[in-house]
């Protein structure tokens, strides 16, 4: 639903991860179907034995690769992402009582805590000095996604995070010393597995493990094992050793996937195996997986009730998908936003953003929020708040830009400007009232979006829901589609 305006029954058709959170599995859900992994062609393996192993598999392949790439640049194949509240998600929260006020304060108290960003909070609904009302804040994994691999020999499944903000992969494994007691998938055990190896220190490989997590490196003796130590930007920390295993993928494989196998895990998200990293590095799960194949990764995230997708290789050349030129810096992707427009209004690019007036944007599965440069932030905030109508401003002590319903007027009056983020090129995403905000209570909805202190966007992922995203590295481009997952 795309347009300058929207005229809803807000109570009804707010979408927040809280409201929609479903628990089991309804009996006429076929998960098993929902999780197949579809194959179009069977990709390549290359795999060179020699002193090292299996390590040179990924980063220095044979030598009639070129040939042998033309023979398989169909190679295509697509994962199933669900949204974490989906029913056949395997890691959905506990149950939380939605009609209960107390219930959900709880449930957010508790989220703070574990974040550690908001531990010295008032409680839910207080008001605090100025009048300011108390946002709760959107847990991170809120509005994460989750697919399935397959790794090992036997190959065990293990349900993970999509981060295309993280490069390094990881899976918590045997024996774990920290953070795993809540996974809902067995650990993985290396011993169970016949195709286990672990990365020492003397390859040439362990050397770019710090580059694919930015952390210094903690390898020095050559026959010691490769440590790694991932931290996020909500310090959630991942540790254990750089590893190589089977990576099976509905009836493809990969013999020698590089990936961390974690003894020890801080921070929300346990609950899950672990994550797989789609950024840029050379050891990202993208880059690994494009070996073979047409580099190119498309992906939508879905509501949490329909299923979406993560897909490598080639792509349906839609006609709804617009194009942007696509930029590398260090291990992110990004592309160049030209400006933010609210309703028919178009805001001003804060100065200094650039020669041609614009700011680089980042795609980042792992944040739910988008963060805009503080004076492109003050001005969204300022141009829905002077737009929308049925709602007025309330200040919220935790930055975020809230708004409670005005009981006066009729539901049929209410009006909510659309939001247009627009990029180099053709491609565009518009954000209408579902797209735009949390619902934090009963007629109190907060914007998705969050000052950053630097002058890059950071597009979360609320707003990358139902938004059909390619990232194509042979054209240097990358194309939007907000019109669903199909």
């Amino acid at each position: 639903m795309a347009g300058d305006s929207l005229k809803f029954h807000v109570l009804y058709t707010i979408l927040f991860c809280l409201s929609t959170m479903s628990y089991g599995t309804p009996a006429d859900t076929n998960c098993d179907a929902i999780w197949e992994v579809i194959a179009v062609v069977q990709p390549k393996i290359f795999v060179i034995d020699d002193a090292d192993g299996l390590l040179h598999a990924v980063l220095s392949p044979p030598d009639n690769l070129d040939q042998q790439l033309n023979d398989n640049s169909g190679a295509t194949f697509r994962l199933t992402v669900l949204h974490r509240e989906h029913p056949c998600s395997p890691a959905s929260p506990r149950p939380v009582d939605h009609s209960s006020p107390s219930s959900l304060s709880r449930y957010h108290a508790r989220a703070r805590r574990l974040a550690g960003r908001l531990s010295s909070c008032p409680a839910d609904g207080a008001n605090v000095s100025g009048g300011a009302i108390v946002a709760n804040g959107v847990p991170w994994d809120c509005y994460s996604y989750v697919t399935r691999i397959q790794l090992g020999t036997p190959a065990r499944t293990h349900s993970v995070l999509v981060d295309t903000g993280s490069s390094l992969s990881w899976i918590t494994c045997k024996p774990c010393k920290k953070g795993c007691d809540e996974a809902v998938d067995p650990l993985f055990d290396p011993a169970a597995s016949s195709s286990y190896n672990v990365i020492r220190c003397r390859s040439s490989l362990c050397n770019i493990v710090p580059a694919a997590t930015t952390s210094p490196a903690t390898c020095f003796m050559p026959f010691q094992s490769c440590s790694y130590k991932q931290t996020y930007e909500d310090n959630s920390t991942s540790q254990g050793v750089a590893s190589i295993d089977r990576l099976v993928y509905g009836k493809g494989t990969t013999e020698a996937f590089v990936f961390g196998c974690t003894n020890a895990f801080s921070g929300l998200g346990g609950r899950y195996s672990g994550i797989i990293g789609l950024s840029a590095n050379s050891l990202s799960f993208f880059s690994q997986l494009s070996l073979g194949c047409y580099k190119a990764m498309s992906y939508c995230l879905p509501h949490p009730r329909k299923a979406g997708f993560l897909q490598f290789g080639r792509y349906e050349q839609q006609d709804g998908l617009r194009f942007t030129p696509l930029f590398v810096d260090g291990n992110h992707f990004y592309v160049h936003s030209t400006g933010i427009s609210v309703g028919n209004v178009r805001l001003d690019v804060p100065p200094g953003t650039g020669e041609n007036k614009t700011m680089r944007c980042f795609f980042d599965t792992g944040t739910p929020y988008t963060m805009l440069p503080g004076p492109l932030f003050e001005s969204l905030s300022d141009a829905v708040e002077k737009r929308i109508q049925g709602f007025y401003r309330v200040g919220a002590w935790t930055g975020q830009t809230c708004f409670e319903r005005d009981v006066s007027w009729n539901e049929e009056d209410v009006y909510v400007p659309a939001v247009r983020i627009a990029f180099q090129g053709s491609a565009r995403i518009t954000l209408v009232a579902d797209d735009l905000w949390f619902l934090e209570g009963s007629g109190l909805v907060c914007l998705a979006f969050k000052r950053n202190a630097g002058d890059d966007v950071v597009l979360g992922s609320r707003h990358l829901m139902a938004v059909h995203t390619v990232v194509d590295l042979e054209k240097s481009m990358v194309g939007l589609w907000d019109r669903g997952c199909t």
